[in-house]
């Protein structure tokens, strides 16, 4: 009789964590932290799934020039990570912080610290050791005070000449890096616990030589490689911002499968330490209806956003379009023939093929940017349902 009931006991854990254990793969997912007021039930704490995620990267607080570090909204911050509604949009309701949510289902939150538009101080901060180790105890400070399950350093990008960098990015980073990496050691032994430290890095062969891949590979826990904004409307032809391989037109390289190759093949990343991204927003292109087509650039007016424009977004105006499939990028992309307008974007069918492409590589996981991009007005999550169904079921 105990062996039946062990048997059965068994069974039922099986079927509860059966699920979470299938999850071997990592789903990582960028929340916006400055969208919150803007779209504030869409953003709300309690709709993230945190169930079909690994990690979730609080995007994003940024360094000063004294390597000291801020969030970008403290008021979006008080609320999304600590619960304390003092300065609530219309129609937001209170709710559970974002770290006491995840906590609940077993999923990290690290604090991203950088971004496009806050990387121009990076520089001189991983120049200076005294700023690069006041950088490592904000981090530290964030991580108790908030308390984050580790970081990610999102420094777009070292040696990038129009975010103030320079020739000695290469080794300055380097330096941050292993700072940071130090200081979570140090804290860890006092917590009893493991901090995670991974970087967002470029997917293009460009930026690389400012980056010394082989070294901060050891440092970090995982690289997550942003294979996304691969192109856009600021290029002469409409093209595939999100490939999974190369565009029949354009740098063949900047896809996925490029990605994975330059940090595997050629730069020795071992493959469990290599996210890729998908994308769950999408570009816009006016006065084209062909991809690989020339364009009049991105669109203000059709979309509330403008470019980089929500995958939720395109779908409520889904019927205005008729959905394309490029076999050589495996790449899906939308046409108006009448509004004349393309949109470069991930789906379904392509996100999937994205997990088949992690399983098959021995990668270490996907990076969805953002996160919320798919939350449709009915609660689903079209793109982050297929990722996980393709994870789950591995």
């Amino acid at each position: 009789m105990k062996r039946c009931q062990n048997q059965v006991l068994i069974l039922l854990l099986l079927m509860m964590f059966g699920p979470l254990l299938a999850q071997e793969k990592e789903t990582v997912g960028f929340y916006q932290s400055w969208m919150w007021k803007q779209y504030p039930v869409m953003m709300n704490p309690a709709a993230i799934p945190y169930g079909k995620l690994t990690a979730i990267n609080y995007a994003f607080f940024y360094p000063l020039e004294s390597g000291e570090i801020l969030g970008m909204d403290p008021a979006a911050d008080r609320y999304l990570l600590q619960g304390e509604a003092d300065d609530m949009p219309a129609g937001a309701e209170p709710a559970a912080s974002i770290i006491e949510l995840a906590r609940a289902h077993g999923t990290r939150v690290l604090l991203s610290i950088g971004g496009w538009e806050t990387s121009g101080n990076f520089p001189q901060v991983a120049a200076d050791p005294q700023k690069r180790a006041r950088f490592a105890h904000g981090c530290i400070r964030h991580i108790r005070n908030y308390g984050f399950d580790g970081i990610d350093i999102d420094w777009e990008f070292p040696g990038y000449v129009r975010h103030n960098g320079t020739p000695q990015d290469r080794f300055n980073f380097t330096y941050l890096l292993q700072t940071v990496r130090d200081s979570l050691a140090a804290y860890g032994k006092t917590t009893g616990r493991q901090y995670l430290l991974s970087a967002s890095l470029p997917a293009a062969a460009g930026h690389l030589p400012d980056i010394d891949v082989q070294k901060i590979t050891p440092i970090l826990d995982y690289l997550n490689i942003m294979t996304y904004d691969l192109f856009g409307p600021w290029g002469k032809i409409s093209n595939h911002h999100a490939a999974l391989y190369g565009p029949a037109q354009g740098d063949s390289a900047r896809c996925m499968d490029g990605a994975f190759k330059l940090y595997h093949d050629i730069h020795g990343v071992p493959a469990e330490k290599i996210n890729l991204c998908a994308a769950f927003s999408g570009h816009v292109y006016t006065n084209c209806t062909e991809i690989y087509g020339e364009h009049q650039g991105g669109d203000n007016d059709l979309f509330p956003a403008g470019d980089g424009v929500l995958y939720a977004h395109i779908m409520e105006k889904a019927d205005w379009f008729e959905r394309q499939w490029d076999p050589v990028a495996q790449a899906p992309y939308l046409v108006s023939a009448s509004r004349k307008i393309l949109i470069s974007l991930d789906d379904e069918a392509s996100v999937a093929l994205k997990a088949d492409y992690i399983i098959r590589n021995k990668a270490h996981g996907l990076v969805i940017w953002p996160l919320m991009g798919d939350h449709l007005k009915d609660g689903r999550t079209p793109l982050l349902d297929a990722i996980y169904q393709k994870f789950g079921s591995h």
